[in-house]
């Protein structure tokens, strides 16, 4: 099944970086799967997200989350239909992904008919570092693992 792993977030807004550090540490330990897994990095969701989906089977996104109810480094299973709100809702040049990937059906493009989510709770997406905090440093081996094992060890 052709799969794309996608890292999202800003590698220097702290926590916001967690799901690149996850997919660049995923490309070091897979390494080159014969062309059924990639893995990319992606600094913006939505439209540009849709993009990248397109052509693949299955499609496996990590991103920092940000919520009321979430604790720095929680680790959430979502799906599309779960991101009713993202910080992309407030500007006039992307949408969200759910629209976008509604947008992309009605269009017939082909996109993945199977999306895994892995929301990381954060604690900080707005201080200028290349570090993540603690909590959500501990959850990347974790949300790593998991993402080995989803993919078949």
């Amino acid at each position: 099944m052709k799969t794309i792993v996608v890292g999202l977030g800003n590698p220097i807004l702290s926590d916001d970086g967690v799901g690149i550090r996850i997919a660049r540490e995923l490309k070091e330990r897979i390494g080159n799967s014969g062309g059924s897994v990639d893995v990319v990095e992606l600094y913006a969701g939505g439209i540009r997200l849709m993009d990248a989906l397109m052509g693949y089977e299955r499609a496996l996104i990590i991103d920092a989350l940000v919520t009321e109810s979430s604790s720095p480094g929680e680790i959430f299973d979502l799906s599309p239909s779960d991101l009713v709100s993202t910080r992309n809702t407030v500007s006039t040049h992307d949408m969200n992904l759910p629209t976008a990937l509604e947008m992309g059906k009605m269009l017939e493009l082909p996109l993945p008919s199977d999306i895994k989510i892995w929301g990381i709770g954060a604690k900080d997406v707005e201080t200028f570092s290349e570090e993540l905090t603690e909590d959500v440093a501990r959850a990347v081996p974790v949300v790593l693992g998991e993402i080995i094992q989803y993919l078949g060890g």
